[in-house]
């Protein structure tokens, strides 16, 4: 069985791709790479690479065949282009990580990530959906990580809605054991799978976590929404700003995901906000980022 993967370079993929590596061996899986990507991180593993992209299907034809197994970790916007070069190239089993965005109630956030899951259900594929929440847990993480510089950086922080609202962010290892865990076990045909974190909490747990964790005091304001939506409108074309208009809309929304489905078939077992947070500041002050 030889295994074609894409979104390999960032940083859930190179996660995934050790774990892969150890349960299935190196010489049995190829990844897609473009052109531009920072192939660093795997090098130590010592991988085949093919250079394409999935929004050119035609680059992956080389690669496909119906013997294959397609594993997906690109952005789920993507996902009708990869699906096209899978269909054509007679694939039977492929894993497509979309996210848990799908379940937003902004339409303009999540129609694509509906629209794709939907054509993958459609396809005939032996398929299984992995939709991971809120990703952090490293130096490349986007999300924890740019909130935590902020706090780090800054005497004040604004709570919009009060930090009332829930989250269930997913600790970046955490999510590739979910991920591989899928791989390759017969349960997991045409499945799908919420990845996040154990439970929802509020978002203002999560900040004042942060805050203990770097061992600072933060003045934290609460703001309505009226007046977080002309903030932020003005305050995102600030460099460095870590909140857009987008994210003002979606933090005042639960995002609460069941994950029994996940812990029954797969042995998911997520660690605490907690204990991940911690390990991420710890990792940003040895590299010395914070």
């Amino acid at each position: 069985m030889h295994y074609v993967i894409s979104g390999t370079t960032s940083g859930t993929g190179v996660r995934v791709i050790e774990r892969l590596v150890a349960k299935v061996g190196r010489d049995n899986i190829t990844c897609l790479v473009r052109s531009t990507s920072d192939v660093t991180p795997l090098e130590p593993l010592n991988l085949r690479l093919h250079v394409g992209d999935v929004t050119e299907p035609e680059s992956l034809a080389t690669l496909l065949n119906p013997g294959t197994v397609y594993v997906d970790m690109t952005h789920p916007k993507h996902y009708h282009k990869s699906l096209e070069a899978v269909m054509n190239a007679g694939v039977e089993r492929a894993y497509f990580v979309t996210t848990t965005g799908i379940f937003s109630s902004y339409n303009q956030f999540s129609a694509i990530y509906k629209e794709n899951e939907a054509k993958i259900r459609q396809s005939g594929l032996t398929y299984t959906i992995l939709r991971p929440s809120m990703i952090y847990g490293s130096l490349r993480d986007k999300n924890m990580n740019r909130l935590i510089r902020t706090l780090n950086r800054f005497p004040v922080f604004p709570l919009f809605g009060a930090g009332r609202s829930l989250m269930q962010p997913v600790f970046v290892d955490d999510l590739a054991d979910g991920i591989v865990a899928a791989i390759g076990n017969p349960a997991t045909e045409n499945q799908e799978y919420n990845l996040a974190g154990p439970i929802g909490i509020p978002y203002r747990r999560i900040v004042d976590t942060i805050v203990s964790q770097l061992g600072r005091h933060v003045t934290l304001l609460n703001v309505g929404l009226p007046l977080a939506s002309g903030i932020v409108r003005f305050a995102q074309h600030v460099p460095g700003f870590p909140v857009t208009q987008e994210q003002v809309l979606r933090l005042l929304e639960d995002k609460v995901f069941d994950i029994s489905k996940a812990q029954a078939d797969l042995g998911y077992k997520p660690r605490s906000f907690r204990e991940g947070i911690a390990l991420e500041v710890a990792e940003m002050k040895a590299a010395k980022v914070i």
